[in-house]
């Protein structure tokens, strides 16, 4: 147990933080409950101004843009004022770099409205794309691409760590304009920006993390071609040689049926063939295993690099996991204790099954305060539509699995998510799950107690030693909940 995933504190500063992107295809206001580890998105809105439209040839931002884009920024101040956030960050990235008017139209908004606007530059608008993906998900592992309204922004990234990174010149709204809607010269054009990337050649990448709106809107579309079971984008992960054959035939089907697709996203049809042919031509050139789509970007990244390195060396689970149950009124104590006293049932866990044990231990007991009827299908459902991030899909089924054995031992629906999940896994949930009920009607949920009971095995069965004053607990509830964590035990043991 020496590398044992530990809960961190949540160092953050108090009050609400809203940031507003100006970007070459929308204006967007997010507004977050504090500037921390992984901070709460509480309000999000978003114009399409299309600032970008027509620049690769005028050269100035788009006049109907700026109109829209005044109008958007007055009524987003304003609903800053009313959720009373306390710290305003203003950032604009390609189409306000590139326009020659876009300095002016800064320097216009910052005297109009008493703000400060903060362009950024391409190579900084790439590493602050790989930190959002750093900041919501766990290590990630391969390359980085933020397909933004003028420019995409790649990075590799070696466990939440940044090494090559650039900016290169293949905006949706960008593609468009230069390829007039002709699909030999967008391929041309791709080709053309990705023979400048030297270093993408060079490596193969575990990954390949997608991020972007029209990134987004492939994901979408894919999820309802295939049935998927949960509509989260978030670290939705698809097999990068299954996805090839997708987004080739995206690349080639016309507007009018991509208008059509199901899940399609409206307004984005002229933008989807460009996105599918840059992942098309990702997948030919770093053979990443797998395409991984986040929701998180510069937005998430223009925060993430504010905190101390000590603060961005956390877990982002974790940190949201104790913050989670302080809301509660619980502390960490007993969660840690928790998390002790199972060990021996799954000693030869993985560590992926340890840190997603911590963070259940953690939140074990958040559904106290639902009716008894209803606390193992609210607990199930509360985890996995949670905010919380560093989880993949089957990781956020699991975690969910196991808080429903919480309050449940035997399992009465049948959700789609569940396919997600192998058999193993659900025997390992329900074990988790289980001991953790049989943990709470002996300790009542306070720390100290479980170090007095003690978990012995031999030969597979499974008993409970209860020492001192703990043995007064033992009753019929205690009883039957060590049955059912021996059965569960057994269960696990055969997978």
């Amino acid at each position: 147990m020496s590398n044992e995933p530990q809960p961190l504190s949540t160092s953050k500063n108090d009050g609400r933080i809203g940031i507003i992107d100006i970007g070459s295809n929308s204006i967007r206001l997010v507004i977050y409950d504090q500037q921390k580890r992984s901070p709460v998105p509480i309000y999000n809105e978003k114009v399409m101004c299309a600032l970008g439209k027509g620049l690769s040839t005028s050269g100035v931002l788009n006049p109907e843009g700026v109109e829209l884009a005044r109008s958007a920024l007055r009524r987003f101040l304003a609903m800053g004022r009313n959720m009373e956030i306390t710290s305003l960050y203003v950032m604009a990235t390609a189409a306000m770099r590139d326009a020659r008017d876009g300095e002016g139209f800064a320097r216009y908004l910052e005297h109009t409205y008493d703000i400060d606007v903060d362009i950024i530059p391409g190579t900084k608008e790439a590493r602050l794309g790989a930190y959002g993906v750093c900041s919501s998900m766990y290590k990630p592992r391969g390359i980085t691409g933020d397909l933004g309204g003028g420019s995409m922004e790649m990075v590799r990234v070696e466990d939440g760590h940044i090494e090559d990174h650039a900016s290169v010149m293949l905006g949706s709204l960008r593609m468009i304009d230069e390829s007039k809607g002709d699909r030999d010269k967008l391929k041309k054009l791709i080709d053309k920006r990705f023979r400048e990337l030297t270093w993408l050649d060079d490596q193969k990448a575990e990954n390949f993390y997608a991020i972007g709106g029209s990134f987004r809107a492939l994901a979408r579309m894919h999820m309802a071609a295939t049935n998927y079971p949960l509509r989260i984008l978030h670290e939705y992960t698809v097999d990068a040689k299954d996805f090839h054959a997708f987004v080739s035939d995206i690349g080639a089907m016309s507007l009018d049926k991509l208008e059509k697709f199901p899940g399609s996203a409206k307004g984005r049809a002229a933008a989807l063939p460009g996105a599918a042919m840059i992942i098309e031509r990702i997948i030919e050139a770093a053979d990443p295993k797998n395409i991984v789509f986040s929701a998180s970007g510069i937005r998430e990244g223009y925060l993430y690099e504010k905190l101390s390195p000590y603060i961005r060396a956390q877990d982002g689970l974790l940190a949201s996991c104790t913050e989670f149950a302080s809301h509660g009124g619980r502390s960490t104590a007993y969660g840690n204790e928790l998390y002790t006293w199972m060990y021996p049932l799954v000693k030869d866990e993985s560590d992926e099954q340890r840190r997603l044990r911590l963070a259940f231990c953690l939140l074990s007991d958040i559904a106290l305060h639902i009716h008894p009827e209803y606390r193992a299908e609210w607990a199930f459902h509360r985890i996995l539509y949670s905010a919380l991030t560093g989880l993949s899909h089957k990781e956020r089924v699991r975690l969910a699995l196991t808080m429903y054995h919480r309050y449940q031992f035997k399992l009465k629906e049948n959700w789609p998510s569940l396919s997600l999940l192998s058999g193993a896994d659900k025997a390992y949930a329900k074990l988790v799950g289980t001991a953790a009920n049989l943990a709470y009607h002996l300790s009542g949920g306070i720390a100290g107690n479980l170090m007095s009971t003690a978990f012995v095995i031999n030969d597979e069965n499974l008993s409970l030693q209860l020492s001192g004053t703990m043995q007064d607990v033992m009753g019929e509830a205690v009883r039957k909940r060590i049955d059912g964590v021996a059965e569960a035990y057994a269960d696990f043991m055969r997978k």
